[in-house]
């Protein structure tokens, strides 16, 4: 464990200012040092020799660093001369920021505008060169040449990373249709400053996944009680998960890693294949098992019609969910089955952590906040009351105030 070193009358912070900037500047140094020997593999053409595409992949294999990296040392290697190169190494010329001022000028900047980028930090100077960099038709079309998508998992297998690159007038029309879809996704909490509340990114993300979905399902009409199942397959080392309650050896094929709060959601709305893998090796292969029969999930469907949330109205993408969960004992029962819309399904309840109050009427179904806020204690003597007798109660709540009772006439 590292103890900080302490300090008698003076500024912690600002010691620990001055020797950051220190190490800083040795990074600086060591990177000239770098640079001046990738200047002599170009020279003497080590990338061909070894067999590399590019003097990126080859810094990147040799010194086991980042692409990012690799590509602005490549970038500094080839466009500078050795007494600049000199300067870097020796503590006189910053790295990075000599990296974004030979950007600058590469894009068309003059040297009174390179002077003024002193005063900007690196990503203005960023910004900077954008102004001087030229777009011809060339250039927009190989733009949307090189436009993609790109969807993977990340390395250490625990969520999908989503990354591109769209033309100008392509990546506008993305952004509004995420904006677009994200201003209709309700709050989760009318205190619009719960620390609960979805962030805009957030929003959007939920935003791309509907509509997906929605493509998916386009042939479908809204509130369809026969709509489609998603297709998604877990691949779990049973040895592992259950004993560790789904935290260990489950993933999505071909994808990421999961945890028990997707396994609940797989298991909640599609079909599972139990899989038994020992010592990498497949032992057992089960029959295909709908935890939810299609015939129960149908009649659930059009017993409610709509989300059984109280007040919500919504027939969008509805799904059927265990008011009592499995893992607690919950059964496959139209009694403890309700009917949910993708919103309070997916983002309430297997996103957020919010749970069915299992003593709310059927159709005014309440959501208990999540276990993990603190201090939350549910209200119980919380009255549920149909919407008759809503109406009978205001009813007599009219009569006792415009129409006092008389006095007997008798006294």
């Amino acid at each position: 464990m590292y103890e900080a070193p302490t300090f008698h009358d003076a500024d912690s912070i600002l010691v620990a200012e001055n020797n950051l900037k220190d190490a800083q500047g040795e990074i600086d140094r060591l990177r000239g040092r770098q640079l001046a020997w990738l200047k002599m593999v170009v020279r003497h053409r080590g990338i061909v020799r070894d067999g590399y595409r590019s003097l990126i992949d080859w810094t990147a294999s040799r010194l086991d660093i980042p692409h990012t990296v690799a590509r602005d040392l490549a970038y500094l290697a080839r466009r500078l001369d050795d007494d600049t190169i000199d300067l870097i190494g020796r503590g006189h010329l910053p790295f990075d920021r000599t990296v974004s001022q030979q950007r600058l000028l590469q894009a068309g900047a003059s040297p009174s505008d390179l002077a003024a980028s002193e005063d900007l930090d690196l990503a203005g100077v960023t910004r900077l060169a954008t102004r001087f960099r030229k777009l011809s038709r060339g250039n927009e079309r190989s733009a949307f040449e090189r436009q993609y998508v790109n969807l993977r998992a990340s390395d250490d297998g625990a969520v999908w990373h989503l990354s591109g690159r769209l033309t100008a007038t392509d990546g506008q029309i993305v952004r509004q249709a995420l904006d677009r879809r994200a201003d209709q996704i309700p709050p989760l909490t009318p205190d619009t400053d719960s620390d609960s509340e979805l962030t805009p990114a957030q929003r959007q993300a939920i935003g791309l996944t509907t509509m997906a979905q929605d493509d998916l399902d386009q042939h479908l009409q809204p509130g369809d009680p026969a709509g489609r199942e998603p297709v998604i397959m877990l691949i779990k080392d049973e040895t592992l998960a259950e004993g560790s309650d789904n935290t260990q050896g489950v993933e999505v094929f071909a994808g990421p890693r999961a945890g028990p709060q997707t396994v609940e959601a797989v298991e909640c709305e599609g079909r599972t294949e139990p899989v038994t893998i020992n010592n990498g090796q497949v032992v057992e292969i089960r029959p295909a098992r709908r935890h939810v029969p299609k015939r129960l999930r149908r009649a659930v469907l059009a017993r409610d019609r709509k989300c059984v949330i109280d007040s919500c109205q919504s027939i969008y993408r509805l799904q059927t969910h265990h008011v009592i969960p499995k893992h607690q004992g919950g059964p496959d029962t139209a009694d403890n089955l309700a009917t949910l819309c993708w919103y309070h399904h997916h983002i309430a309840i297997h996103r957020k952590g919010h749970r069915i109050d299992p003593h709310a009427p059927p159709h005014r179904r309440r959501l208990l906040p999540p276990r993990t806020w603190p201090h939350y204690r549910h209200p119980t003597n919380v009255e549920y009351l149909s919407p008759h007798e809503q109406q009978q109660r205001a009813y007599q709540a009219f009569i006792d105030k415009y129409h006092p009772q008389q006095p007997h006439p008798g006294g």
